[in-house]
């Protein structure tokens, strides 16, 4: 008697690529109207949609994604005004993002052997339990994938990230890790399929659970010192500032009437290069030195330390500050490094507070349930990806005098790192720079054929772009990082 016919067993793959397919064009919509009205300061759930020519409401059919703008035409059918291509683009893209996951991660390998596809080589180990068993951290990192589009999208746009946005992921993240890690070991019994214990970085002693409880009072303390008045809050006087010198650069331009040339991306290219390159080539060196002797983020920080340094001392030979004056108005600010003195101080408490919670629990002698592993790596997470960029945006600033990392990278990255744990984050940080010089170098390339100067880009969008390659690719990242230092590297 012959089995069901091949189509019928592969259906649930089929309709679980197509719906979250749909579901991420819908997300896309959503993220659409999140970046719209969040820097404006809108509620990003009423009024519905409108046009924002004439403020006629869209019905249902328009409002549909990807094939209300087409239905359309791109453009109002009251009042004929265009409607930017970037909405349908944004939310296709959402939806290749979400339906290219499930694919990747759950869709029957039998679907696509033929085709010479590994997918149970290319998946992480840990979805071999199935959508079943696995389903919460595939939705954990919808969220962070949905979080990451919309803050790029704002970012690009106006070089801010809303806190908002990553302290919600972050949230979700360490209530949803210990809950997802009771709920495996209560429903299954064999919690994951393969070496690790957990879908992220665990640790199987105490220790770090100390370290992390501790900075995480830290941080609560600092944060009570800030709203009390008793601890100055870093760049307090910037709007004030900024107030000043757009007033300035305004009569400026009224007394010069020769237009200002373009931003010249050369400069910008070639700083790009001396600044992050000796500190990303020394924080590898660092860590791979650091691997023999099992101290790999001590190694990783001397690393990125001395790198600075060599920057600084190569920085001497790149353009100077003259020769570019089309930075940002954030970067022109001039007291950047006595504001760094005020987040030192910030970190403080936490830096204090998690070496001696880390003593403490160095001294617990049995293993933590998987619960505590699974809130210790989120948490760990959390201050990694949030610690390596806060620590380049102090040291960065302290050597170069101008503030060289947004706040709100530093947000981004930890939220990368409590949803993907503590490694994560740290090799989206070594990919991201690659990314900038490519679209340093694009840009470039794009203003010769346009006569202009090109578009500068922040950092955030760069961090951002670098994680979903950690996450889609993360065997070929393993892969790589095992040829790099020459021993084995597995990746949960």
């Amino acid at each position: 008697m012959s089995g069901p016919p091949p189509w019928l067993m592969w259906a649930p793959s089929f309709l679980g690529v197509a719906f979250f397919f749909a579901f991420g064009a819908t997300v896309g919509s959503f993220l659409n109207v999140v970046a719209y009205r969040l820097p404006k300061g809108m509620d990003i759930v009423r009024p519905s949609s409108a046009c924002p020519a004439c403020g006629t409401k869209l019905s249902w059919r328009e409002n549909l994604p990807i094939i209300g703008w087409i239905l359309l035409r791109g453009r109002c059918r009251f009042c004929k005004s265009p409607i930017s291509p970037e909405y349908p683009i944004v939310e296709f893209v959402v939806a290749v993002l979400f339906g290219g996951l499930f694919t990747l991660w759950y869709l029957d390998a039998g679907l696509v052997r033929s085709l010479g596809i590994p997918l149970t080589e290319i998946r992480p180990e840990w979805t071999m339990g199935g959508f079943s068993e696995t389903w919460p951290m595939f939705v954990l990192v919808l969220l962070l994938i949905g979080a990451l589009v919309a803050m790029t999208l704002i970012d690009a746009k106006t070089y801010l990230i809303p806190l908002s946005i990553p302290w919600l992921v972050v949230g979700v993240a360490v209530v949803a890790h210990p809950v997802m890690a009771l709920w495996t070991q209560s429903r299954f019994s064999n919690v994951l399929h393969g070496q690790f214990d957990w879908t992220i970085w665990t640790f199987n002693d105490w220790s770090v659970t100390g370290m992390v409880v501790g900075g995480v009072l830290g941080i609560g303390a600092s944060l009570f010192l800030l709203r009390a008045g008793l601890l100055p809050r870093s760049f307090a006087d910037f709007e004030e500032w900024e107030r000043e010198a757009e007033a300035k650069a305004a009569t400026h331009h009224e007394e010069n009437a020769a237009p200002t040339s373009a931003e010249s991306l050369g400069p910008v290219l070639v700083r790009t290069l001396l600044l992050t390159g000796p500190a990303i080539a020394l924080m590898a060196v660092g860590f791979s030195i650091g691997l023999q002797f099992n101290i790999p983020i001590r190694g990783m920080l001397a690393g990125m330390a001395i790198g600075l340094v060599v920057g600084l001392v190569l920085r001497r030979f790149g353009p100077s500050d003259a020769e570019d004056s089309g930075d940002p108005i954030w970067v022109q600010y001039p007291h950047a490094r006595r504001e760094m003195l005020w987040e030192i101080l910030f970190l403080a408490p936490a830096l204090l507070l998690g070496a001696v919670g880390y003593v403490i629990a160095a001294k617990f002698g049995s293993e933590p349930p998987l619960w505590i592993k699974a809130l210790t790596g989120s948490l760990a997470g959390l201050f990694a990806g949030g610690g390596v960029i806060w620590a380049i945006r102090i040291l960065g600033s302290l050597a170069f005098g101008k503030e060289a990392m947004g706040l709100g990278d530093v947000h981004l990255m930890a939220a990368v790192g409590a949803v993907l744990g503590w490694v994560d984050p740290i090799i989206a940080f070594f990919l991201a720079p690659f990314f900038g010089i490519a679209w340093t170098l694009s840009a470039a390339a794009a203003s010769r054929f346009k006569n202009g100067g090109g578009t500068a880009l922040p950092y955030g969008p760069h961090l951002a772009a670098a994680t979903l390659v950690v996450i889609y690719a993360k065997p070929q990242v393993a892969w790589a990082l095992s040829l790099i230092f020459g021993q084995t590297i597995s990746l949960p």
